[in-house]
């Protein structure tokens, strides 16, 4: 009887070291995912040169206006496409002009 109480013990430690392992790979898959998150928003506005001149600041603001909302549309017919799911018509996005030039240091 003795041996079988320290099976089980041994048994509920091994199972206890696996769940704990795939607890920190499944954070470190976690904090990974993120890093490269952040690192590609990073390596994208220095790529756009968006912290640069305003000028060019404004023109990747006009281009990404203009790309963002068909690729959004592609992306839900794909998804629709492969789910089945029907996604209803949104509303058109509002248009927003907010000229970055006439903005900049204005509060200095």
């Amino acid at each position: 009887m003795g041996g079988e109480c320290v099976l089980r013990a041994s048994d509920r430690r091994q199972e206890a070291s696996r769940d704990t392992w795939f607890l920190q790979g499944w954070k470190s898959g976690k904090f990974l995912i993120k890093g490269s998150v952040a690192g590609g928003a990073v390596y994208l506005v220095y790529d756009q040169e968006l912290l640069g001149p305003s000028d060019k600041s404004q023109a990747a603001l006009k281009k990404a206006g203009e790309v963002v909302p068909p690729a959004m549309y592609q992306f839900s017919q794909y998804v629709c496409q492969q789910t089945g799911l029907q996604i209803p018509q949104l509303p058109a996005p509002p248009k927003i002009h907010f000229p970055i030039r006439d903005s900049w240091n204005a509060g200095i």
